[in-house]
């Protein structure tokens, strides 16, 4: 898997050995971030001794890799989205490895209501000591 950062206007890739440096430039122990657009997905990190990028690409991964409800399928998809919503859930499973079947037995994930805007551009924190906000974009 590739992680990438937010870099002004540039997207690189995060070498290896950065995954386990701290996520911010002072160490914190717990962390909120927010998804625009979607205020009730929270993603709490936690980490007693410092939180490390891994550990942010982590939180982020299990939130997205969440089954939707029937209620958020039916609060977050709007009718006009259902077809295209659909179709880049049935593209995630025939990509996932291994197990596609078991993958459409899941049913829709939260990542699929995102449909291509699934690349990381980093986080940021419009109040100082507030929630962080995920920034997400389309790859190209």
């Amino acid at each position: 898997m590739r992680f990438h950062r937010f870099s002004g206007e540039h997207v690189r890739r995060l070498a290896p050995e950065d995954h386990h440096k701290l996520a911010t430039s002072e160490p914190l122990t717990k962390m909120v971030i927010k998804v625009k657009h979607y205020p009730d997905w929270e993603i709490f990190v936690k980490r007693s001794s410092g939180i490390r990028c891994l550990d942010v690409f982590q939180a982020i991964f299990e939130a997205f890799n969440t089954p939707l409800t029937p209620a958020e399928k039916q609060m977050l998809v709007p009718s006009h989205m259902r077809a295209s919503v659909e179709e880049t859930f049935r593209l995630r499973c025939k990509a996932w490895p291994g197990l596609p079947d078991a993958e459409l037995a899941h049913g829709w994930k939260r990542v699929d209501v995102l449909q291509q805007a699934t690349l990381f551009l980093g986080l940021t924190q419009p109040q100082a000591g507030g929630d962080w906000m995920l920034n997400l974009g389309r790859s190209t």
